[in-house]
């Protein structure tokens, strides 16, 4: 039997080893999106990143930064949960200040804003960078591309008639939401692309099982990490994240950075 306990002692310190050099693995993940909506010919790019839940501006950090440089967005969503519970307040004000030197900066609140007291700090911060921290509506970016953003579904503040009320009917549609339990609202049909966290997609990931617990509450599980379309056409991306939560590890679900290109559906370039 003792030959059994030191099995299991070196497969369990062997997993936790690998999953937190897995965490740091961060990597760009990059989706094509054509859309009727979507008139410009040039195409968009945004540069997706959410649940960094930062300490401090380390590795995972200064990569992920490095990433979305290097992707060279149009724009950057940020789609919530900058740090953990009452720590890394001013890593987070660092990091924004670089996110705004590179892109047009549209942020949503995470359930960590709310718990912590900084939706409305976050938000004065983003809009002192010239960028837009979105609470329930939507504004134009360019001509006929429209940004839209609830508050945090997680903690039900979301409101998606308000949040798209304003758009019209023929503007191409991003919307972002700390959450993919937006989609279970019939309302979120009208967009056209959905970003979102939250989930960490799973964080840790098992052959053939999937993700463990995945933290929304209304959604299937396939729909907690990567792009899917949903029946009415529009489609939703949930990144796993950067950062991790409760454990320090991540298994079969890296760290990412998500790029997407939207370009409209005649152009088959890119």
């Amino acid at each position: 039997m003792d030959w059994f306990l030191s099995l299991s002692l070196m497969t369990l310190l062997g997993f936790l080893g690998y999953g937190f050099w897995e965490s740091f693995q961060i990597k760009l993940v990059h989706y094509h999106v054509r859309s009727l909506r979507f008139k410009n010919g040039e195409g968009f790019r945004i540069a997706h990143i959410s649940d960094l839940h930062m300490t401090k501006i380390g590795l995972k950090e200064k990569k992920a930064l490095d990433l979305v440089k290097e992707f060279c967005p149009d724009m950057i969503a940020l789609t919530g949960d900058l740090i953990p519970l009452g720590k890394g307040l001013e890593a987070a004000e660092e990091f924004l200040r670089a996110l705004s030197e590179i892109a047009p900066l549209f942020a949503v609140e995470g359930n960590s804003e709310v718990v912590n007291g900084l939706s409305r700090h976050f938000a004065k911060m983003v809009e002192s960078l010239g960028g837009h921290w979105l609470h329930n509506e939507a504004l134009e970016f360019r001509k006929g591309i429209w940004v839209a953003g609830t508050a945090d579904p997680h903690w039900r503040r979301d409101d998606i008639v308000k949040t798209l009320s304003a758009i019209p009917s023929d503007a191409f549609c991003l919307l972002l939401s700390h959450s993919p339990d937006i989609v279970r609202y019939r309302e979120s049909s009208r967009a056209d692309l959905i970003l979102c966290g939250h989930t960490h997609g799973g964080q840790i990931r098992l052959p053939f099982l999937g993700p463990l617990y995945i933290r929304a509450r209304y959604i299937r599980k396939d729909l907690a990490w990567g792009m899917h379309e949903l029946g009415n056409g529009a489609k939703v991306i949930t990144t796993s994240g950067i950062g991790t939560t409760r454990l320090p590890i991540r298994f079969l679900c890296p760290p990412e950075v998500v790029g997407v290109t939207v370009t409209s559906l005649t152009n088959r370039s890119g």
